[in-house]
């Protein structure tokens, strides 16, 4: 496990290929407690992305085409494609990105064999779908890299997070070669569907149990299990996107939204809203206000 330390940093960036693991051009994490800004859009010119969500959402957007991710899943972007988050925050939970260098320049990928190398290449830069599910073992791989990259330097170290490094890859490729082959069943679908359909009522996790024909603690497992967030957590995301459409598209007021979705007051709304959203509700609605407002003055927005 990670020393508590490097898990209470917000974020951590690792810039591996200074410390020898050269096809690595950076290795990050983020532990967000609350929602913080959102990334603009860019681009990795030569190299692709992987991002890999341990805990939490997040939205990522490529061209026009925006992509929701749960805990557990994997997250892709290849050389020169330009992407951000589409609006949306770094959200709360825990997320590890790696930027690779896909074009090497001589010598052996992560100091493989060469034939060895450009054969995981060639796997990586084939990877579709871009977003599937991955696996735990990647969470391992990667929390041991972060720990070895802050131990003293020496050239087993180096060795030791290469060997991870690759271990993580494969992964990667053998989690979306299976998302190709087969998409998992997903038994606790239509709870998702129960709570869009309840969140006025703010649903809890026993009757969300029971719609489900199981007990509470093997929902719970079962539920974060396949979504990547205890229930309680999702049902209070959905609440915060159900506020984020009524403040954008209807006249209530902010203290009418609260308690027509179950907060106990505005004031808790509102640091709820905060911390998943990034900003206080009260700007999103002057927000929506203003974009409207100009484009009824016939402005460009």
């Amino acid at each position: 496990m990670l020393s508590r330390k490097l898990m209470g940093r917000p974020r951590i960036e690792m810039p591996l290929s200074r410390q020898g693991v050269l096809d690595v051009l950076s290795l990050g994490r983020y532990n967000h407690t609350s929602a913080r800004p959102g990334l603009s859009e860019h681009a990795h010119e030569g190299a692709m992305e992987i991002c890999y969500l341990v805990k939490g959402h997040q939205t990522y957007r490529v061209g026009a085409r925006e992509y929701r991710l749960n805990g557990g899943d994997v997250f892709v972007t290849f050389p020169g494609e330009r992407h951000d988050t589409a609006g949306f925050p770094e959200e709360k939970g825990v997320l590890y990105w790696m930027v690779l260098r896909v074009s090497p320049s001589g010598g052996g990928f992560l100091g493989v064999a060469k034939a060895q190398g450009r054969a995981l290449l060639r796997a990586l830069r084939g990877i579709t779908p871009r977003h599937f599910r991955g696996s735990w073992t990647m969470k391992e791989h990667l929390d041991a890299v972060t720990r070895l990259f802050h131990l003293r330097e020496d050239p087993v170290r180096v060795f030791a997070m290469a060997n991870r490094i690759g271990a993580f890859l494969l992964e990667v490729v053998a989690s979306a070669q299976s998302a190709r082959s087969a998409t998992p069943p997903r038994p606790l679908q239509p709870i998702l569907a129960f709570i869009e359909q309840h969140l006025d009522e703010a649903p809890a996790v026993s009757r969300l149990a029971a719609q489900a024909g199981l007990s509470v603690p093997r929902f719970k497992a079962r539920f974060r299990q396949e979504f990547g967030v205890p229930p309680a957590e999702y049902v209070l995301r959905a609440r915060i996107e159900e506020a984020r459409r009524r403040l954008t598209d209807g006249n209530a007021s902010i203290t009418q939204i609260a308690f027509d979705l179950g907060f106990s007051s505005s004031q808790y709304f509102a640091t709820v809203f905060k911390r998943f959203a990034g900003h206080p509700p009260g700007v999103l609605r002057n927000r929506a206000r203003g974009e409207f407002s100009r484009s009824k003055s016939g402005r460009k927005i």
